[in-house]
């Protein structure tokens, strides 16, 4: 399952890759892997609409809630509360248990 990359540059902290560039890659390698793919939106948690795609947020100028990887992982060993947008606290629960 390709879902994305999540590299950041450590030049400006931008994402490096594009939200479907995992995704178009693996369509494009489909046939040579021997896999179908079954491509997926970039959802986002927005403040006044909860969740929409990622273009909706833009062309309606949102406010984007972000968390990042290393933040969650952060928060998650520190016993810190996991906003709900987020993760569900089911999801939270069996990764504390599990760390």
């Amino acid at each position: 399952r390709v879902v994305g990359a999540g590299s950041k540059s450590c030049l400006d902290g931008e994402d490096f890759y594009g939200a479907y560039d995992a995704q178009d890659l693996a369509k494009e390698m489909s046939k040579e892997l021997g896999v179908d793919t079954v491509p997926s939106l970039n959802i986002v948690y927005t403040e006044e609409e909860g969740y929409v795609t990622a273009d909706v947020a833009s062309e309606k100028n949102l406010h984007i809630k972000k968390l990042s990887g290393t933040k969650f992982r952060q928060m998650l060993r520190a016993g810190e509360d996991i906003p709900e947008w987020f993760a569900f606290k089911s999801v939270v629960s069996v990764l504390r248990e599990n760390n």
